[in-house]
């Protein structure tokens, strides 16, 4: 017999469907996060990224009018409450020239906009190491990383500061 009471004419038991189990994708969009508190029954973990990664895409078309450099974020919780898959999609866009057309592209100047996108990359680094547990295990690829983001930093005081001054 079956779970439920039913049985094939032959009766041989039916298959039984492998456990579902829920998954949660909650959405960080550079600017707000999203929690998921309807998730969806995933076959395999194979399923849960796929359906994290597919979903990233979407995001980012949905919210490129915000701004040319972001990232999008989705981590996976499990129906048990522990985060199990994590997927990030960083957009980034920049002018190579200083004067296209000679005229002057529209947003900071290149110097500017290089540093803060590579401060968001830096700060996105670490923050990837310290939720996938490997910051005690990558403490000299941290303190690399910390160095490179306070060297950014100086950076772009400095250059924002020239161009105040100017």
């Amino acid at each position: 017999m079956r779970p439920g009471g039913r049985e094939q004419a032959d009766s041989r038991p039916l298959p039984t469907e492998p456990h579902m189990s829920k998954y949660f994708f909650d959405v960080y969009d550079g600017a707000k996060i999203v929690i998921d508190d309807t998730g969806i029954a995933c076959k395999s973990l194979l399923d849960v990224g796929d359906q994290a990664v597919t979903v990233l895409p979407d995001i980012a078309r949905e919210e490129l009018p915000d701004g040319p450099n972001r990232v999008f974020r989705v981590k996976v919780r499990h129906e048990e409450g522990h985060f199990v898959f994590r997927a990030s999609l960083a957009l980034a866009s920049a002018w190579l020239v200083d004067h296209p057309d000679g005229s002057v592209p529209p947003g900071e100047k290149r110097a500017v906009a290089a540093l803060r996108r590579t401060r968001e990359q830096l700060r996105t680094i670490r923050r990837e190491l310290a939720e996938d547990g490997f910051s005690e295990q990558m403490q000299e690829i941290d303190s690399l990383v910390g160095v490179a983001q306070l060297e950014a930093e100086r950076l772009l005081k400095r250059e924002v500061s020239k161009g105040v001054s100017r």
